[in-house]
């Protein structure tokens, strides 16, 4: 028997042997084995700070010069203050206040991120309103103790009327005067939220980018949210020469709420998630998930089921993981240039908790920079030299 005959034969007997096996239907879109956790896709716009995509290259080889010119747009826009001759102030511009304590009292701004489509440019911008806080609670003071005055002023109005007028003149005008200032200045911090001069403002923005400008501004509760935002105000408490460097870093993670520190101790182990609805079900076919009952009816309770719940649990990094300070510079007290100094602070950690612990897998920004973790850095100078502030958050 040649070669050729016994590869026949083997053949034969391969197709005898499974002749009578029955037939076997195997549906659509079976599960067999348990599937993990979808990798977790965070927005185009968190990598880069302007997400636009244009076929010809000329039409973006400005777009770094236009959007420094727009964030110190947006920046001296929430800036914006009165005339001191008009409200009858000593008010001094930003430019002018150095460290004061009143150059903290404004609308702290990040730096925009900017997402293109072919019609228009949405500028999303961070805004922690430190200014309308202040001028609250100056408000809630100054009614107390008018109401105080008047009813210790009614008393000596009995005594004597002259002296009742004399401290009519002198000390409730002062009063009066300085409430509306500030209700002034009220005004003007939410008139700069509202539509009529947001309109003004993006007509000013849709010059550099040839097409129409909407705003999506968000309101912070705390510093620490945003890296920008207190790398701003760390770099303006550093031009005090007597400011201590530790206890601002300490200030700032004071604020900071950072929940379940233990996490990132030790290496969770990678267990199936029998929730998932590729996991409940083998077979993702309605009906074979919908069995029992009315069909519409099951359909509508499956995809209506806790639908808010299971939107805000699918965005992650909402709650803060870490956050880390770093100051480098010419921040010594002294008015000389001695050697510079560092000065490092840390709460929490920056690691991603999915790919570091959870063993799941995770995007890079650019590369290398976790998508879980924000970074700024802010520059400024005092009298000695230059100095920089680092800041990182990181989200789990």
């Amino acid at each position: 028997m040649n070669k050729m005959q016994k590869d026949t034969k083997f053949l034969s007997n391969i197709f005898v042997k499974n002749i009578n096996n029955k037939y076997k239907s195997i549906p659509l879109n079976t599960r067999i084995n348990f599937v993990g956790e979808t990798r977790y896709f965070p927005s185009d716009f968190k990598e880069w700070t302007n997400s636009v995509y244009y076929f010809n290259s000329n039409n973006i080889k400005n777009f770094p010069v236009y959007d420094l010119n727009v964030s110190k747009l947006l920046k001296g826009y929430f800036d914006l203050y009165f005339n001191r001759e008009n409200i009858k102030s000593n008010y001094k511009s930003y430019e002018k206040k150095d460290f004061t304590a009143q150059a903290l009292n404004k609308i702290f701004v990040s730096k925009p991120e900017i997402k293109h489509t072919n019609s228009k440019a949405i500028i999303t911008i961070y805004v922690y309103n430190r200014e309308r806080v202040i001028l609250l609670n100056k408000l809630n003071q100054l009614n107390i103790g008018i109401l105080g005055l008047n009813k210790f002023f009614y008393l000596c109005k009995k005594i004597s009327g002259d002296l009742y007028s004399k401290y009519i003149k002198q000390v409730l005008y002062k009063e009066f005067l300085f409430l509306r200032r500030s209700k002034l200045k009220l005004n003007l911090n939410g008139l700069k939220f509202q539509d009529k001069f947001l309109f003004k403002l993006s007509k000013l923005i849709s010059k550099f980018y040839k097409k129409k400008v909407e705003f999506n501004i968000i309101n912070l509760k705390s510093i620490n949210l945003n890296p920008n935002i207190f790398t701003e105000i760390m770099a303006k408490k550093f031009m005090n020469r007597n400011a201590s460097i530790m206890q601002i870093m300490k200030f700032i993670l004071d604020k900071s709420i950072i929940l379940n520190e233990d996490v990132e101790k030790s290496r969770k182990i990678k267990n199936v998630n029998l929730n998932l609805i590729e996991n409940k079900y083998k077979n993702l076919n309605i009906n074979s998930i919908v069995t029992d009952g009315d069909i519409n009816d099951n359909i509508k309770e499956f995809y209506t089921k806790n639908s808010e719940d299971t939107i805000f649990d699918s965005i992650k990094y909402k709650n803060l993981g870490g956050i880390r300070l770093e100051a480098k510079g010419r921040l010594t007290r002294r008015y000389r240039a001695d050697r510079a100094v560092s000065k490092v602070n840390i709460k929490g950690g920056l690691k991603n908790i999915d790919s570091s612990y959870k063993g799941l897998s995770s995007i890079n920004f650019i590369g290398k920079i976790n998508s879980s973790m924000e970074y700024s850095m802010d520059i400024s100078k005092r009298r000695v030299g230059a100095f920089a502030i680092k800041g990182w958050i990181s989200g789990k």
